[in-house]
């Protein structure tokens, strides 16, 4: 029968069939309505005693101390305190030399049985950690050497640290084996953790209060704590240089852990040799057979054992091809080991930390401890950009400033009149992106990580080359000021001092650096810009459109309808004056929108307002595109006339399965009836290319012309160059588009996202056009990021170790694969997923390749005809009879093929713009040129010749007049027919690739619009 206010056998029992299941502390408080102290203590007693049933008093343990019950298993009572001063000293020999044995013992035994935590407590607190200034470790050697450095009376503050980090590995080992271990040892208590100490008596006080407070237990094990805690401080804490707790740390894990290979040594490694075969006869040098083993170690995710087991396996094939020691592996991986820096916060205001920590926080006065914010993960990772840019610079230094411009338009980010105000000789200037991805679908937890492009590079080279600066992990959302520190930190010394890097021929330079854009969604930049989201007044970064609220549905919400009397921007000055009247005022109360001082303003050289650009990913593909769509087919608007009925759906779906996409659709077209599956990509695909055509009879007419403003504005916007009055009218577009939403679909449906279109070309005249400063780069490398972890456990670890070892993995693959066989090259990219026209391929010119093994024939008569009507390629035909032809080209970035290429695949990538006419590519043939090279074997004196069927432009071409603007909204979409005219041109005469869709037996053709690559 239970005691007095003691619960019952059955609700005892209960708890631990719970334990047995599987849930944590906090689950089964949480669950029965228990204290989770009362709980622990329960699953103690159960552990211990293999009983629930209340026991006598005679059963219980004695009070007695693990500390006071070693020292009396080692050398039996204390003695008195009034004997001789070497008489004390010589017993006190004695007994720290029984002790160390004594201890060993009992460590070595609960290493190899985990079981003896739970079965003996004094064992299971010994091995918790030192019980006193001997500082017991994890192996005897270790012990001995604590023993002699704390041998004096007196114990000094450094060997308190000492012996704080063996306990800290030793809980992290334990954790591994038993996930409620670190609890059982905690409830030792204070005193016997922290080996008798006050001060950290007092830190675990304050650390335990963090509960009531709603934040979280710091001795909880359920799901906070960071499984890698014990890795993260030996191997991530090499940058702090000379700090005695991590050299501990360091030791001990290595000590501790049987996974970690850092120890382990291999003959093999001295005699290894990139050059080297593997064996004799071999193609495959041990260089290159490591390069292939480190992208497959890093595109699966392979685990340390499995890595082990690769490499045992490798030798057991072929001996000696490649060394044993994941520590070999490791060293090779990337060039970052040691340099990565780990910045702390606190975790109950959240405050920045720095990378040292200390002992309290200066806001909350929250007492801290390393240990325990790397044990609970209240912290993110940075890898400095000084670093990185020297390496990148080093190796496109030469394509820096090398874009392609044309006189009066805008085009990248070096056309926007904000770019050109302020461009510096000597300088580079960054855009950094900083938007979170979910980790998991079932809970909360995210990465945020901030990348950062060089905006000097062209866009090709920008999406090849992000870097990562930050990355955080954990629930919901950083908090700002702690997340955007390190990063602002950096760049105001990067802008004032700058920094010096040597070329690849040993010339040194100096660069500064500054932050010009930022792009992020809605959300997130309302965050970091401290700014009203856009379901409150003032909600708009951009402007002080104070938005309403109207009912729709059963609710309310705030829409941005077009205010006839207009809208003022934002600026700089008058942002950073709200913020300060907001600091003035004793209320909590928001001034136009602004909430507060921006970390921001710390930045140098950036504009809070004009350095975002609004997001066309977000607001366009994700937002008003999905709006509307969903909007025409949503069964609560049946009946109003935009409705769609789901005979039109069919139909629709049945169209979009019939289109053959070039591959800058990175997507193959899907029905509507799956677009709650849609990607960004796939919406933009639909609104842009595929809605202008299988709308066309499907939308009332008044509803088709009103769409057909959205794929005309953004035609413009996403076109490789763009004139002043070709965005005007796209501007125009744009403000149409959203004055007619109120009286064709309702008030209600002017949302933000719509108001946010009004927005998009002024971003385009500060920092080029929309592709520019796609969002869409990011995002890409966000996913990336997503594939760089295996399991649940330190995830950012692994992330960050996955990428700067990905990166140098591509950056050594043309150097160490360059005398490789050819399939040996396409193996590597593939598994590096290297840009996909890095493989086979034979350079014909500049930015002109072909792709894959060409064929010898001899010219068609209707081919040597084309050449004819051609006057600059009638040399190629005294050549007629020895010419090779290819299936596929990429010319400047674009992939081309033939169209007997294009008819077997889903993909139709031959139809092409030239000066002249639209055309589809029949076959791609190289002609060599008459030279004086006398046919060696190094010649490159060739062309290749496109033998195209024309397209016939048809008399009659849709026309959608608009009045107001005066312009055809449809002059992007073109009306042809096919013809058997064929002709013959040159690289030179090719315009821009071109998507042709052929419905109800009509041909369309538009010039495709520049999307991200990847």
């Amino acid at each position: 029968m239970p005691r007095k206010n003691e619960l019952s056998e059955a609700l005892r029992s209960q708890i631990v069939d719970l334990h047995k299941a599987g849930k944590g502390y906090k689950i089964i408080a949480r669950t029965l309505d228990i204290h989770r102290s009362t709980v622990r203590k329960i699953v103690y007693k159960w552990k211990r005693f293999s009983t629930v049933a209340t026991l006598p008093r005679s059963g219980r343990p004695t009070k007695t101390s693990a500390k006071t019950k070693i020292s009396e298993v080692g050398h039996g009572p204390s003695e008195p305190k009034d004997r001789g001063d070497s008489h004390t000293k010589k017993l006190k020999s004695e007994r720290d030399s029984t002790a160390v044995r004594s201890d060993a013992q009992i460590i070595y035994s609960c290493s190899s049985d985990t079981e003896a935590t739970d079965d003996d407590p004094v064992a299971g607190r010994a091995s918790a950690g030192p019980s006193n200034n001997r500082g017991q470790g994890v192996g005897l050697k270790t012990q001995r050497k604590a023993t002699a450095v704390s041998s004096n009376d007196e114990t000094t503050e450094q060997d308190r640290d000492f012996n704080t980090t063996h306990k800290d590995v030793e809980i992290k080992h334990s954790y591994s084996s038993d996930t409620e271990a670190t609890d059982e040892e905690n409830m030792a208590g204070p005193s016997d953790i922290r080996g008798g100490s006050s001060d950290h008596k007092m830190v675990i006080m304050k650390e335990n209060t963090i509960c009531s407070d709603g934040n979280t237990d710091s001795y909880s094990s359920d799901e906070d704590e960071e499984p890698m805690a014990s890795h993260l401080l030996a191997g991530i804490g090499e940058s702090r240089g000379g700090d005695p707790d991590h050299e501990m740390h360091q030791g001990a894990t290595n000590s501790a852990s049987s996974d970690d290979e850092t120890t382990e040594e291999d003959p093999t490694e001295q005699f290894f040799c990139g050059e080297k075969k593997i064996y004799a006869g071999s193609s495959v040098t041990m260089g290159a057979l490591l390069l292939l083993l480190l992208a497959f170690i890093v595109k699966h995710g392979l685990s340390k054992a499995a890595s082990r087991d690769l490499l045992h396996l490798l030798n057991l094939v072929v001996p000696g091809c490649v060394p044993k020691s994941l520590r070999f592996l490791k060293k090779h991986s990337t060039d970052y080991n040691g340099k990565t820096e780990i910045h702390f916060y606190c975790p109950r205001c959240t405050n920045y930390l720095g990378v040292d920590p200390g002992n309290e926080c200066s806001v909350c006065q929250q007492s801290l401890s390393r240990k325990y914010l790397i044990l609970k993960a209240y912290y993110f990772l940075v890898m400095p950009l000084e670093i990185q840019l020297r390496n990148l610079l080093a190796r496109v230094h030469s394509k820096l400033g090398k874009h392609f411009t044309r006189d009066d338009s805008f085009s990248d980010v070096h056309t926007g009149n904000e770019y050109k105000s302020e461009r510096q000789d000597g300088s580079i200037t960054l855009t950094f992106n900083c938007d979170g991805s979910p980790v998991f679908s079932s809970s909360k937890y995210s990465i945020w990580p901030i990348l950062c492009t060089i905006n000097e590079l062209p866009y090709v080279e920008r999406c090849k080359n992000v870097l990562l600066h930050t990355l955080w992990f954990g629930k919901g959302k950083p908090q700002v000021q702690s997340f955007l520190t390190p990063f602002i930190n950096e760049l105001q010394k990067l802008s004032a001092a700058g920094f010096c890097w040597k070329d690849e021929i040993g010339s040194e330079h100096h660069t500064t650096v500054t932050v010009k854009i930022c792009t992020c969604d809605a959300i997130a930049r309302a965050m970091v810009q401290n700014f009203e989201p856009f379901n409150k007044e003032f909600g708009c970064g951009f402007c002080y459109h104070k938005g309403e609220m109207v009912i729709k549905g059963r609710g309310f919400t705030r829409v941005y309808p077009i205010q006839m009397d207009g809208c003022d921007l934002r600026h700089m000055p008058e942002t950073v004056q709200l913020a300060e009247l907001v600091m003035g005022n004793s209320y909590d109360q928001s001034q136009m929108g602004v909430k507060g001082p921006s970390l921001l303003f710390l930045l140098p050289s950036f504009d809070i307002i004009k350095g975002f650009v609004p997001d066309y990913m977000h607001c366009f593909c994700l937002g008003v595109v999905r709006q509307f769509v969903n909007l025409w087919f949503d069964p609560l608007y049946a009946s109003k006339d935009f409705h769609l009925t789901d005979e039109h759906l069919n139909d629709l779906d049945r169209a979009l399965c019939e289109i053959q996409p070039p591959n800058e659709i990175s997507r193959s077209p899907r029905s509507l009836s799956e677009r709650m599956h849609w990607t960004a990509c796939e919406w933009r695909a639909f609104a842009l290319l595929y809605s202008p055509v299988i709308l066309r009879n499907v939308l009332p007419a008044v509803y088709y012309k009103h769409w057909m403003l959205l794929p005309c504005a953004l035609h413009v916007l996403l076109s490789h160059f763009a004139t002043q009055d070709e965005l005007n009218c796209a501007e125009l577009c744009l403000v149409q588009f959203v004055a007619q939403i109120p009286s064709l679909y309702g008030l209600e449906h002017c949302s933000y996202d719509c108001h946010l279109l009004t927005h998009l070309t002024e971003g385009v005249r500060n920092w080029g056009l929309l592709w520019a400063n796609s969002v869409f780069v990011f995002q890409d490398m966000n996913s990336r990021l997503l594939q760089m972890y295996s399991g649940t456990q330190s995830i950012s670890l692994q992330i960050f170790k996955n990428f700067f070892s990905y990166e140098k993995i591509i950056r050594q693959g043309s150097a160490t694969l360059q005398d490789a066989s050819t399939e040996i090259k396409d193996f590597f990219c593939s598994m590096a997923s290297c840009d996909r026209f890095t493989k086979s391929l034979n350079y014909i010119g500049e930015e002109l390749v072909t792709l894959g093994s060409g064929s010898q024939r001899v010219l068609t008569p209707r081919e040597i005809a084309a050449l004819q009507k051609n006057e600059t390629l009638s040399w190629c035909q005294p050549h007629r009879d020895s010419v090779t032809e290819y299936k596929r080209c990429v010319y400047k970035n674009m992939l081309v093929t033939s169209l007997e290429c294009s008819g077997t695949l889903k993909r139709n990538n031959s139809v092409i713009e030239t000066s002249s006419c639209f055309a589809v590519v029949e076959s791609l043939v190289v002609v060599p040129k008459p030279c004086s090279c006398e046919g060696r074997p190094d010649c490159s004196c060739r062309e290749l010749v496109f033998f195209c069927k024309q397209l016939q432009r048809l008399t009659r071409q849709p026309t959608i007049q608009d009045t107001q603007i005066n312009t055809n909204i449809a002059k992007f979409l073109v009306k042809v027919r096919n013809s058997n005219e064929l002709c013959a041109i040159t690289c030179q005469d090719i315009v821009s690739k071109c998507f042709m869709i052929n419905h109800v037996g009509q041909l369309y053709v538009m010039r495709m619009p520049v999307f991200e690559t990847h």
